[in-house]
């Protein structure tokens, strides 16, 4: 496998250390692993570049145009891209398992790990199970749960989507009606913090985002 990991950043400086040491097996079997800082005011870059990373700067706003910028620094040099938020700890035996459910299904194009919350109280429980039930039989992942691509797909759909948000979403839609995504279940760890104001108000919003675009298709994003 073929694979190269991309990790946008923005002010991560307090997350973004476990972030990395997580990807050490990725490093060791030689995958390129590039930080995207995308305008940061803080030591986000300094420390990525302090540990060795490749590290570009994206300065247009938006996780989705610092993916962009990601995927278009590695597109040439592997066959697949998966991308990590600065705060998730991605857990050890990753690479293997991503590895053998491509190989165990060739026609797969797009994917996700899954995620772990992390917080004790059963409310997040739920959400999990939720989230894995979406993507697992919607075949609609969110970037949370750590997608991953394949770079021949993206550049036979009309390349990778720039856009400052819901850039997950719309690249999975269009790879979905051209193959297999699949969800392998070996989730990366997510503080609760995207759930700040407010759970259920938050999940019901993710919610119905997923749900529309699932039913209506990747034009419901713009």
């Amino acid at each position: 496998m073929s694979l190269a990991v991309i990790v946008p950043a923005r002010d991560e400086q307090l997350v973004l250390p476990a972030c990395l040491d997580s990807l050490t097996p990725f490093r060791a079997a030689g995958d390129p692993v590039v930080v995207v800082d995308n305008g940061s005011r803080d030591e986000t870059g300094a420390i990525a570049r302090g540990r060795g990373f490749e590290t570009i700067v994206e300065e247009q706003a938006g996780r989705g145009c610092a993916v962009a910028a990601g995927y278009r620094a590695v597109r040439q040099r592997v066959s697949w891209v998966l991308v990590v938020h600065a705060d998730m700890v991605v857990a050890a035996g990753t690479r293997e398992a991503l590895a053998a459910a491509i190989a165990a299904s060739p026609e797969t194009l797009a994917g996700a790990l899954g995620h772990r919350i992390d917080d004790r109280r059963p409310v997040f429980r739920a959400i999990e199970a939720g989230n894995r039930w979406r993507a697992r039989f919607l075949g609609v992942p969110y970037g949370d749960q750590a997608q991953f691509f394949s770079v021949a797909a993206i550049e036979a759909s009309s390349g990778f989507p720039v856009m400052g948000r819901h850039e997950d979403l719309q690249l999975v839609l269009r790879l979905r009606r051209l193959g297999k995504v699949i969800y392998v279940d070996h989730p990366v760890t997510i503080p609760s913090r995207h759930w700040a104001g407010g759970v259920v108000r938050t999940t019901l919003k993710n919610w119905k985002v997923a749900l529309s675009v699932a039913v209506g298709g990747p034009g419901n994003l713009e």
